[in-house]
């Protein structure tokens, strides 16, 4: 099976999802523990996003400046 692409959005709404989970006080350590982990795995992924983002916004630029 393929590896499907998610946008932005979606590992945005994600991450949401996360945070909104981890503030319920009645959330089992462990579930939190794994929930916070995911939580990492999706800001390295929005990071990446970003970064990739970025870099062809400065390649754009770059040739539009030439």
């Amino acid at each position: 099976m393929a590896k499907q692409t998610r946008n932005y959005q979606t590992v945005r709404a994600e991450l949401d999802a996360v945070l909104v989970a981890l503030q319920d006080e009645q959330l089992d350590v462990d579930v939190a523990v794994a929930t916070y982990e995911q939580g990492l795995k999706l800001v390295a992924e929005l990071t990446h996003y970003l970064t990739d983002a970025e870099n062809k916004i400065t390649k754009l630029k770059a040739s539009f400046d030439a």
